[in-house]
């Protein structure tokens, strides 16, 4: 009679381990799961214009450098002695600023003029690209390319006349036109800061 109270107290011991150990496992894993849920919506929040910076074309991709910062790795207010550009500086330079000649192929027919401007600091608050393309129609596209890309990491547009403008979180506004003539296509491109 003594030994089957203890066997029964010794299956329910053994018992209640095995409820603490699973109840334990399903926490871990609830939160696991929980962590996990919340760093994916936070990725997928932040790399939605990764994403399409990633699949856009070449041309796209080497005049913005990157997604990260502003554009080109560039972050407002740097010193524009800190700018490390890896292309070369352009014959003519702006008072208040520096520019570089972005060639896009071998030829000299398809390059950008990168204009970093900056306040009375030193400190970059401005970007102008000035795209030239040989091709009205790959002037279209990558028009076309770059709206979309702004749609997605900056959102809505508006427009002035034929500007289209986004204003971002981080105190951005983008302004992108066709200013292509009869002879030679091109897009202006001009990041500023907004004060």
């Amino acid at each position: 009679m003594n030994s089957a109270p203890l066997f029964f107290g010794k299956a329910s011991h053994g018992f209640v381990i095995v409820i603490l150990l699973g109840s334990l496992l399903l926490v871990q894993c609830n939160q696991s799961s929980n962590n996990d849920s919340n760093l994916n919506g936070k990725a997928a929040d932040q790399t939605q214009s990764q994403r399409f910076w990633s699949s856009a074309s070449n041309t796209l991709q080497k005049i913005t450098l990157s997604d990260l910062a502003v554009v080109r790795n560039v972050k407002w207010l740097q010193p524009l002695n800190s700018l490390n550009e890896k292309i070369e500086l352009s014959e003519t330079q702006p008072k208040g600023g520096k520019s570089y000649s972005l060639y896009l192929d071998d030829s000299d027919l398809n390059f950008v003029d990168v204009i970093y401007m900056t306040n009375k600091n030193n400190q970059i608050n401005k970007i102008v690209f000035d795209v030239y393309l040989e091709d009205k129609l790959n002037t279209i596209k990558l028009l076309t390319e770059f709206e979309q890309y702004f749609s997605v990491k900056h959102g809505k547009k508006t427009t002035q006349g034929q500007v289209s403008i986004w204003e971002s979180k981080n105190k951005s506004r983008i302004q992108l036109e066709d200013v292509s003539t009869s002879k030679d296509p091109g897009i202006k491109l001009i990041y500023e800061l907004i004060d």
